[in-house]
């Protein structure tokens, strides 16, 4: 078992004990989280193994926040997509309050696609543009939703496994980026972390404070440091834009948001978390704040399962 795999594995038992009123939720979607792990991993070895990456960074592209992915070709990434259905599709099947529309979802999968078509879908898909996306895809909204729900997770499954490897090769592959955006694809953030102390370079001894903001990509995967008190969605630099509020008396918890945008997203402290979670399984056990924010007519930086639920 990968250490990757191990962190996903213990996060979901820190959920289960944790927060037991989530239980129904953790119980659909563990095989499924598991399931995904294992298919980065594999990714990551095969792109490895065969140099695969992403477009090399740029830095007078990055300078200008132009994200790794934006005015690509991604057409390549869909047959990579595919492959990883082979072993998701079935943790889905056997949900059908959370895949209503199993048979619309396999159907497209099995269907091929050009190169444009892929390109012109994976962009709608990565961008969120439900127009652009009502277009390209035939069927109910149900069956148009479905699909965008497993393709996103089949897409975010492939660039987690580039991500990875990137982050593997550097210590901090994105210190030139300073967005609110992610660098990989171009995302709002879905989580914000504040990081742990790290040991000082000139003293192995003695440790640094910790609290450096961090910004972290729910389909990439991507985490990048940025600064605390400017907003990632309207990039507001106003004294005291940013806010944070807590749901509970659990203040490693919290919801950072914007007073001019009204926009948030969830958040954890990681100098109170040990070991350090799965981010991306973490997101569900943060549902609650999701729940207040939407009570406060808060609107998520960036759309995901949970914010939507």
């Amino acid at each position: 078992m990968s250490k990757a795999s191990e962190r996903t594995t213990q996060t979901i038992a820190r959920l289960r004990e944790e927060k037991p009123v989530l239980k129904g939720l953790i119980d659909a979607f563990e095989p499924i989280w598991l399931a995904q792990r294992q298919e980065v991993d594999r990714l990551q070895e095969q792109f490895a193994l065969h140099s695969m990456d992403l477009p090399a960074r740029d830095p007078q592209r990055f300078s200008q926040g132009v994200s790794l992915l934006t005015g690509g070709d991604l057409a390549p990434l869909w047959p990579f997509a595919r492959e990883c259905s082979a072993s998701l599709l079935q943790h889905f099947a056997s949900n059908s309050q959370l895949l209503p529309k199993f048979d619309a979802v396999a159907a497209f999968l099995e269907k091929e696609q050009d190169k444009a078509f892929s390109n012109d879908f994976l962009r709608a898909l990565l961008d969120m543009d439900d127009e652009r996306m009502a277009t390209l895809v035939e069927g109910s909204d149900e069956e148009r939703a479905s699909i965008t729900f497993v393709c996103e997770f089949l897409l975010s499954t492939v660039l987690k496994a580039f991500t990875a490897n990137i982050a593997a090769g550097e210590k901090d592959p994105w210190t030139l980026w300073t967005q609110g955006h992610c660098p990989v694809c171009g995302r709002l953030p879905a989580m914000e972390w504040l990081g742990q102390p790290v040991e000082d370079d000139n003293n192995p001894y003695l440790l640094k404070g910790g609290g450096r903001k961090y910004l972290h990509c729910g389909m990439c995967g991507a985490d990048w440091k940025y600064r605390r008190a400017v907003c990632p969605a309207c990039g507001s630099d106003k004294k005291g834009v940013m806010n944070i509020f807590y749901a509970t008396s659990n203040q490693s918890e919290h919801v950072a948001w914007c007073s001019e945008c009204k926009t948030y997203c969830v958040g954890l402290d990681m100098r109170a978390i040990s070991p350090v979670p799965d981010l991306d399984v973490m997101a569900l056990g943060l549902l609650p704040l999701d729940i207040v924010a939407a009570e406060k007519e808060l609107t998520p930086m960036c759309r995901t399962l949970w914010n939507q639920l």
